[in-house]
């Protein structure tokens, strides 16, 4: 059913959808709401199209949310951001043997792409990231971060990971009072993980 009434969002403040984000994740009222996210799981079949239990489906879109909110909350200090590097996980490359080229630098635990495979996941984003001016980490794991950030001068993160990873991450992060926004893995695992290039090249600002 639709409006009885006419509206004109343009007259809200700019700031109003960023401020409501703001107060929500203070408030932490979206944890309140699991009947919510056990509806839209149950109303689209998450569970089903997923293939995963009912209970891991609601956990999956309660972390998404909670990563969006976060990417609004931030949106306008990484903007402003003058450094910024972006982490991706070595799990999205094309080969995770000996045919990828990547250096491991011991002093980061990271591997640095060196573009060998054209149709390789790490190579689309290194590429799109170092044109922005970032610098690009490929982690092993999360657990690198504490290592990376305690070496580079930076104040914008972003990162790619499976949702839990990157809340963890982002949870860091925000301790260390730097900008941060995350992009969910579309598709998870240990190996041949995707993200969506389309996100990416959005969320690189």
């Amino acid at each position: 059913m639709s409006y009885t009434f006419d509206y004109d969002l343009t007259k809200l403040p700019r700031e109003f959808f960023k401020d409501i984000a703001r107060i929500v994740d203070k408030q932490k009222w979206h944890k309140k709401l699991g009947k919510v996210s056990k509806n839209i799981v149950k109303e689209f079949g998450v569970d089903k199209l997923l293939g995963i239990q009912l209970e891991d489906a609601i956990a999956v879109v309660e972390d998404l949310v909670d990563i969006h909110i976060k990417n609004l909350v931030y949106e306008e200090e990484f903007r402003k951001a003058k450094e910024k590097i972006l982490l991706v996980p070595h799990c999205c490359r094309k080969y995770m043997d000996s045919r990828c080229k990547a250096d491991f630098d011991l002093n980061y635990s990271s591997y640095f792409c060196n573009h060998c495979s054209p149709d390789c996941p790490v190579n689309h984003a290194t590429t799109l990231a170092e044109e922005k001016g970032y610098k690009v980490f490929v982690l092993p794991g999360g657990s690198c971060i504490k290592k990376i950030l305690a070496r580079m001068n930076c104040d914008g993160v972003l990162g790619i990971a499976c949702p839990e990873e990157i809340k963890l991450g982002m949870g860091f992060i925000e301790s260390k009072g730097l900008a941060v926004k995350g992009i969910a893995l579309t598709k998870n695992g240990c190996a041949n993980t995707q993200f969506n290039l389309n996100s990416l090249k959005e969320a690189l600002i």
